[in-house]
C-alpha cells in the first residue's frame, strides 16, 4: 500500500470539452461588448438552485447552460436534495434518476441505460471513484453518448457532481453532525468568505461508523476547499482541492451464492465435484451451472444478508485531486478557457473472491481470497476557445479546443511457477461450511499463502481530443441546433518490472471520430421537442490469461423527447425516448475458465443495445411543496450480436425492465405546526437478471421501499438551525440491486442537527 504525500499544485485541468453557453431566451440586436460574452456566464455556481431542481447544468455545455435549452437529456439534483434523502454516498442520491441503477457493494459502479461502469467525473474531471457527497453543490446526469463532450466514455451517459463554490463579498458557515443506526457518526464542517476580488471555502469531515454485516465498519476523512480569484475585470481563475481517506470492510466479500438446484444438496454427488463437471456427466450439458440465487436456505439461510465470507477484509482508498480553471475575455466575443487537473487514487482490496458464488452440493463453499491493489495518477488538460457572433439572422457560438489525458496505472502481482503476470490472486482455495464453521480470516488466508507481491505492472494510457461544435439559434429563439465533432486517439502501452510469458499485448493507437448532432424547436416557451445522435468510443482496460487486450468499444446513441416548463415553471422536466448501441464488446467466457481453471478469458466481438422511456419530472404544486418523480422502462435490453450463439438474446445484467421514484417534502409555513416539514420516498423495482452469462439465469426479485423524512427549522442562539430526522427503508424490504447482487441496507435511521452562520 502507498501512501503518497500530496504533490504541489500544477496548473492542471481538464472539465468537459463542450460546447458554448446558449444565447439568451429573446432575439436581440447587436450588444455592447459587456453583454456579448459575460464571465458569470461560464460559472455554474452563477445561477444558484433554490430547492431541488437546478435549471442550469454544467455538464451539458462546459458553462452554465440552461436545460431547456439543450437538445440533451440531463437530469441535475442539487446538494439540498442529497441532505433531505440523507445521502452521505452519492449513489444514494441517484436512486432518483431514472434509468440510473446504482450498486449497494461498490459504489463507484453504476448502471445507466443498461451499461455498468465507473462513468463518474468531478467538476467535469474524470475520476476513478464516485463515493462520498462532501462539498457536493450537485450532482448532474447526462444522458446518452456524449463522447464530443467527454472524449472516452460509455454510450448510456456519464455523472458529474460540482462541488461548492464561494461566493464574493459574502460569508457563511455550516456544521452538520449526524447519528444513526450501527453506530453511525459524521460530522462536517465548512466555512465561506469572500471579498471584492477574492472568495474562498474550506471543508471538512468525517465519518466513524459500524454496519449491520459482520465485522462491518467504515472510517473516512475528508478535506477540501476552493479559491476563486477575479484576476482582472475580464479574467476569472478557479482551484479547487481535495483529499479522501477511506477504509471500511470491503462489500464485495458479502455473500452470494449461485447453484443448479439439481445438483446443491443432491446426495448423488461426490465430494468436491464442481457444478459443471457434474452436471455434464449426468446429461444436462445444455442446462445452467447456475438458476438458483440465495437465499435457498429458507428461515435457516447461513447465507444470509448479514454473512461476509471472512473477518478482516478490507476496502482501502486514499485520493489527492486539484481542478483548475482559468477563464478569459478577449475582445467583445471571445472566450479563452483553460481547464485541468492532477489526481492521485491510491487502492487496496483484501476480500474474498471467486468461488463465494459456487458451493459444492453438501453446501459447504470454495473460495479464495484476493489481494488486489493499483496506484493511478492522471494528468488533465483543456485549452479551448470560444466564438459568439450573429449571422444569417441567427445568434451562434463556435467552440474548438484540443484535451489531454495521460494515465498511469500500477499493479502489483505475483509471479507464478509458469512465469506468469497474475494480478493479486492470493491464497489456495478454502473449504468453508456455513453451518459449522466461524468466518475463515482473510488476514491468516493470505499470510499463510506462498504467493507474495514480488513484480509491478504499470499500464500508461493516452487520450487526445481534438473538437469542434457550434451550437446556434434561430428564429428569434424558437430553434436550437447543435452539431460537433471530435477527433479521438487512445494508446496504451503496458511494462513488467521482469520479463513475463503473458505479457499485455500493447493496443495499437485507436483513431474515431464520434460526431453529435442535435435540434430543439421551442413550441410555446414553455414546452420544447428536442432530438440528439452521438457516437463515442471508449477503452476496454482489461486483458485476457494470455494478454490479449481488448479492444476499444464503438458506442453510438439517440434521444427524442419534450422538455417542460409548465405552470410558470411549476411542472418541468422531460420525457424521452432512446437508444444506445455498444459494439466490439468482450464478456466473460465462464465456460472456459471453469474447463482451464485459469482467468479472465473473453469472448471478443459482441454488441449490445438498449431502448426505452424516461419520464423525469418536478412539480411544485404550492412554493412549499415539492414532487419529484421518475420513471424508466426498457423497451429492450439485451445481446444483439455475438460469436457465442448462446449469448445472442440475453438480457444485460442487472438491468430491471422498470424502476419508478417518487420523492416530495411539504413545508410548513404557518400554524401550529410553522418550521416543520415532512416527506419521503418511494423506489420501486422490477426483476433484473443477475449477469448475462448463458450459464447464469439467476434474477433478482422485484422489490419496493419506503423512506421518510421529518426536519424542523429554528433559531439556535440567533443562528438557523435544522433538526432532521430520516427512516430509511422504512418496512425493512429485502432487496439486491447492481451488477454484482449486493444486499440493499435494512431498516435504518438517521439523525441530523446542521447550524448555519
Amino acid at each position: 500500500m502507498k501512501h503518497p504525500v500530496l504533490k504541489a499544485i500544477a496548473l492542471l485541468s481538464v472539465t468537459t470539452a463542450a460546447f458554448a453557453q446558449p444565447a439568451t431566451t429573446a432575439a436581440r440586436p447587436a450588444a455592447s461588448s459587456d453583454e456579448v460574452i459575460k464571465l458569470s456566464e461560464f460559472n455554474v455556481s452563477s445561477a444558484k438552485a433554490s430547492g431541488y431542481r437546478a435549471q442550469n447544468a454544467i455538464t451539458a455545455t462546459g458553462f452554465g447552460a440552461n436545460i431547456l435549452d439543450v437538445p440533451v437529456t440531463i437530469n441535475v439534483l442539487t446538494g439540498e436534495f442529497a441532505q433531505d434523502v440523507g445521502g452521505s454516498l452519492q449513489s444514494e442520491v441517484l436512486r432518483y434518476v431514472p434509468g440510473v441503477v446504482t450498486n449497494p457493494n461498490y459504489e463507484s459502479y453504476i448502471n445507466i441505460r443498461g451499461f455498468s461502469g465507473l462513468q463518474s467525473y468531478r467538476n467535469g474531471q474524470y475520476r476513478r471513484q464516485l463515493y462520498s457527497t462532501w462539498g457536493m453543490d450537485r450532482i448532474e446526469v447526462i444522458k446518452g453518448s456524449s463522447s464530443i463532450f467527454f472524449g472516452l466514455v460509455r454510450p448510456g451517459g456519464v455523472v458529474n457532481y460540482i462541488t461548492r463554490k464561494p461566493e464574493f463579498n459574502a460569508e457563511s458557515g455550516e456544521v452538520r453532525v449526524t447519528y444513526g443506526s450501527w453506530d453511525f457518526k459524521k460530522g462536517e464542517l465548512e466555512y465561506q468568505r469572500g471579498w471584492d476580488r477574492v472568495a474562498l471555502r474550506v471543508g471538512a469531515g468525517g465519518i466513524d461508523a459500524g454496519g449491520w454485516r459482520d465485522n462491518d465498519f467504515k472510517n473516512e476523512h475528508y478535506l477540501g476547499g476552493t479559491l476563486l480569484w477575479q484576476v482582472s475585470d475580464t479574467g476569472l481563475l478557479s482551484i479547487d482541492l481535495e483529499t479522501v481517506r477511506r477504509v471500511n470492510q470491503d462489500r464485495e466479500s458479502a455473500a452470494v451464492l449461485r447453484s443448479n438446484n439439481r445438483y446443491l444438496f443432491n446426495p448423488s454427488v461426490a465430494a468436491g465435484t464442481a457444478p459443471r463437471a457434474w452436471l455434464n456427466a449426468n446429461g444436462f450439458a445444455t442446462v445452467p451451472t447456475f438458476d438458483i440465487f440465495a437465499p435457498v436456505f429458507n428461515s435457516d439461510d447461513p447465507y444470509g444478508r448479514e454473512v461476509t465470507m471472512g473477518t478482516e477484509t478490507y476496502s482501502f482508498y486514499q485520493s489527492y485531486t486539484a481542478d483548475l480553471e482559468f477563464t478569459q475575455k478577449i475582445g467583445d466575443q471571445l472566450v479563452y478557457q483553460l481547464q485541468g487537473n492532477f489526481a492521485i487514487d491510491d487502492f487496496e482490496i483484501l476480500r474474498s473472491i471467486g468461488g463465494d458464488q459456487e458451493p459444492f452440493a453438501d453446501g459447504t463453499v470454495r473460495f479464495r481470497f484476493g489481494n488486489f491493489a493499483n496506484y493511478r495518477d492522471s494528468y488533465n488538460f483543456d485549452n479551448k476557445f470560444t466564438y459568439r457572433f450573429d449571422l444569417a439572422d441567427a445568434r451562434h457560438s463556435l467552440a474548438f479546443g484540443y484535451e489531454t489525458q495521460r494515465v498511469n496505472q500500477d499493479t502489483p502481482g505475483w509471479f507464478d511457477t509458469a512465469s506468469r503476470f497474475q494480478d493479486g490472486r492470493y491464497g489456495a482455495f478454502a473449504i468453508w461450511n456455513p453451518r459449522t464453521q466461524a468466518l475463515r480470516n482473510a488476514a491468516a488466508e493470505r499470510a499463510a499463502s506462498s504467493e507474495t507481491w514480488n513484480i509491478m505492472r504499470r499500464r500508461a494510457e493516452k487520450q487526445t481530443g481534438l473538437y469542434a461544435g457550434l451550437q446556434s439559434e434561430w428564429m428569434k429563439s424558437r430553434l436550437y441546433t447543435i452539431i460537433g465533432m471530435r477527433r479521438n486517439e487512445y494508446s496504451r502501452v503496458s511494462y513488467y518490472e521482469r520479463t513475463v510469458t503473458n505479457p499485455e499485448i500493447a493496443t495499437p493507437t485507436t483513431q474515431a471520430d464520434t460526431p453529435m448532432y442535435g435540434a430543439l424547436f421551442k413550441v410555446t416557451p414553455a414546452l420544447s421537442v428536442f432530438a440528439m445522435y452521438s457516437q463515442s468510443l471508449e477503452p476496454q482496460l482489461g486483458a485476457d490469461a494470455d494478454g490479449r487486450g481488448l479492444d476499444p468499444v464503438d458506442g453510438s446513441g439517440f434521444d427524442i423527447g419534450v422538455k417542460s416548463n409548465l405552470l410558470d415553471g411549476r411542472l418541468a422536466g422531460s420525457v424521452s425516448f432512446y437508444g444506445v448501441k455498444r459494439a466490439g464488446l468482450a464478456s466473460r467466457d465462464s465456460a472456459r475458465e471453469v474447463a482451464t481453471t485459469r482467468q479472465p478469458w473473453f469472448i471478443f466481438g459482441e454488441s449490445e443495445e438498449s431502448q426505452g422511456l424516461e419520464f423525469d419530472l418536478s412539480y411544485n404544486p404550492q412554493p412549499n411543496w415539492q414532487i419529484m418523480f421518475g420513471y424508466a422502462h426498457a423497451t429492450k435490453a439485451e445481446t444483439v450480436a455475438s460469436t457465442n450463439a448462446a449469448r445472442v438474446g440475453l438480457p444485460l445484467a442487472a438491468f430491471p425492465d422498470h424502476t419508478l421514484s417518487i420523492w416530495t417534502k411539504y413545508d410548513v409555513k404557518s400554524g401550529p405546526l410553522n418550521g416543520w416539514s415532512f416527506g419521503g420516498g418511494v423506489r420501486d423495482s422490477g426483476s433484473a437478471r443477475f449477469v448475462a452469462d448463458p450459464n447464469v439465469i439467476a434474477t433478482m426479485e422485484p422489490y419496493t421501499t419506503v423512506d421518510f423524512l421529518v426536519q424542523y427549522r429554528f433559531k439556535l442562539g440567533g443562528r438557523t438551525t435544522i433538526a432532521q430526522f430520516n427512516l430509511k427503508n422504512a418496512f425493512d424490504q429485502e432487496y439486491r440491486e447492481g451488477n454484482m447482487g449486493g444486499w440493499g441496507d435494512p431498516q435504518n435511521a438517521m439523525f441530523s442537527l446542521t447550524t448555519k452562520f
